[in-house]
């Protein structure tokens, strides 16, 4: 007697709309139990799907390019004797898990001990791994509720086979931890009996115990702490009696012991990522027409990077204006002693000039804090970085010793790196090492402005659009050409007096003393 049944995709394991990228079968094949009949291909591997019947295929209703998970129907097989195959299937589930209990036969169970607690536990730390050897007394689990931390020892010794719980369960008396295989049977002669005394006798020991093998102590709410940020508690050395650790241990670990990517994921998981979880109560498509887009490779870089320095530098901004009257008629009047040919020099050039001049009188301009905030770096070079509005976003290349570069050859660099950064070829070398930077909106409009600090560096210049503006001059109003400028500096370096004489000296490097101060 014939059926027709389903052929369908069984447990494949931890996998979720596959994509099949084969099919070894067609309607009218006869296909053995255990054939492969397709193949699918996740990201991390491919898995062959086998027959569960032997028949002959009678329909199909998958392609190559489809995507199924578990359960899903392959197609329609017919079976002769639908019994049998079940019975075959039933006797091997039987053989699998008579073997499962034979292997099991030999295992103990680790459980929770009673802690005579009425408030909810919870399983904080997981120290006990698969295979792992382990020794009566030795700490497996960290339990906590709202007030206190028990650290539950092993009552016997062995060798971890399975692990049944996991970290952030809420677990109850009795609750299997684990099953351990014992070297020899005479090993549960030695087994412990622990009562609620005894495991807070032990926690209280670890607390003040200078053993490495036992977790690092800390109270539940720095527990929490760490887990929030994914810090691992026992790699902090902390500082309360007997190392017990504290919320500020932790901070400073941040601070102290992790790179520059490490703190921006930090951050990220800690104030970005919960963003990512808020949705909005309508959906901006609810509204009209929306097109959805990638953010540009540079701008997804350096958005982390501008949120460091937003959030971590205490930002002050000056706004002043510059006479740069005399500056504008001696840059546009330049010309070639021989062929009389004009010669275009960028307003930057004069700018960066203006700004090694006063680097050198104002030291802390052109210096940096260490990761530790406790030194501060002062440099004996002066690479002033130039922002370039790029098609791919804004980009901060360096233009190397400003001190020993004419106006000529800088005007030229800043238009040779500006090339290259639009066509993507610049080394990525020439993005660090910087004195100070220069933000100009200077050819596209606009006065004052709030920039932000290109961290490590501790000041940025931020310039508008030179205007001619009517200047009360000597009793009479004169048309002169005034540029704004908006200095943001570190307030941690830089004070207010010492930004507003460095803005002072900008003012006299190209201001109406432009001619006399021409030592650039």
């Amino acid at each position: 007697m014939s059926k027709v049944v389903d052929l369908i995709v069984p447990n494949i394991g931890d996998f979720k709309n596959v994509e099949i990228i084969e099919v070894l079968i067609k309607v009218g094949n006869d296909v053995e139990k255990n054939d492969t009949v397709i193949t699918l291909e996740s990201d991390k591997s491919s898995v062959e799907v086998p027959s569960n019947y032997s028949g002959k295929i009678k329909s199909l209703n998958v392609k190559i390019g489809d995507k199924v998970s578990e359960g899903h129907i392959i197609g329609k097989i017919e079976v002769e004797t639908i019994e049998e195959n079940n019975k075959e299937i039933k006797i091997e589930e039987t053989i699998e898990e008579n073997s499962k209990k034979e292997d099991e036969k030999n295992l103990t169970s680790l459980t929770v001990p009673d802690l005579s607690s009425s408030k909810k536990l919870i399983l904080s730390e997981i120290l006990i791994k698969f295979n792992q050897k382990i020794n009566i007394d030795d700490t497996i689990i960290v339990i906590e509720d709202d007030e206190n931390s028990f650290d539950i020892p092993s009552p016997i010794s062995g060798i971890v086979k399975k692990i049944n719980l996991k970290q952030g369960n809420i677990v109850e008396s009795g609750m299997e931890i684990a099953k351990v295989e014992l070297e020899s049977t005479s090993y549960l002669a030695n087994q412990k009996i622990y009562n609620t005394k005894q495991i807070k006798e032990i926690t209280a020991s670890n607390l003040y115990s200078e053993n490495t093998n036992n977790p690092k102590s800390a109270s539940p709410k720095v527990r929490k702490f760490a887990r929030e940020l994914g810090i691992n508690i026992n790699e902090i050395n902390g500082s309360a009696r007997k190392g017990r650790v504290t919320e500020e241990d932790i901070k400073f670990y941040i601070k102290s012991s992790m790179n520059q990517k490490n703190i921006t994921t930090l951050l990220e998981t800690k104030n970005i990522e919960t963003k990512k979880t808020e949705n909005l109560p309508y959906a901006h498509d609810e509204f009209g027409e929306t097109d959805v887009q990638k953010i540009p490779r540079i701008k997804r870089l350096s958005g982390p990077h501008l949120i460091k320095a937003w959030n971590e530098i205490p930002h002050v901004t000056q706004h002043d204006e510059v006479d740069v009257t005399d500056m504008e008629n001696f840059r546009k009047n330049l010309s070639d002693l021989n062929t009389k040919e004009k010669i275009s020099v960028t307003p930057l050039a004069f700018i960066m000039k203006a700004l090694v001049n006063g680097m050198r009188k104002y030291p802390n301009f052109n210096s940096s804090l260490e990761p530790t905030n406790e030194n501060i770096i002062y440099k004996k070079y002066f690479h002033v970085g130039i922002a370039v509005d790029t098609p791919h976003g804004l980009m901060v290349p360096k233009i190397r010793n400003v001190d020993k570069k004419d106006l000529l050859s800088l005007s030229n660099e800043v238009r040779k790196v500006s090339k290259l950064c639009k066509e993507l070829k610049i080394d990525k070398k020439e993005f660090f090492g910087g004195s100070i930077t220069i933000s100009s909106l200077g050819g596209i409009g606009g006065s004052f402005f709030t920039p932000i600090i290109n961290s490590p560096e501790v000041a940025i210049l931020g310039v508008g659009k030179t205007e001619m503006k009517q200047v009360f001059i000597g009793g009479n109003f004169i048309t002169r050409a005034m540029m704004p400028i908006s200095l943001s500096y570190d307030h941690r370096i830089i004070d207010g007096a010492e930004a507003a004489r460095f803005c002072q000296d900008l003012k006299n490097s190209l201001g109406k003393n432009f001619a006399f101060n021409l030592s650039f």
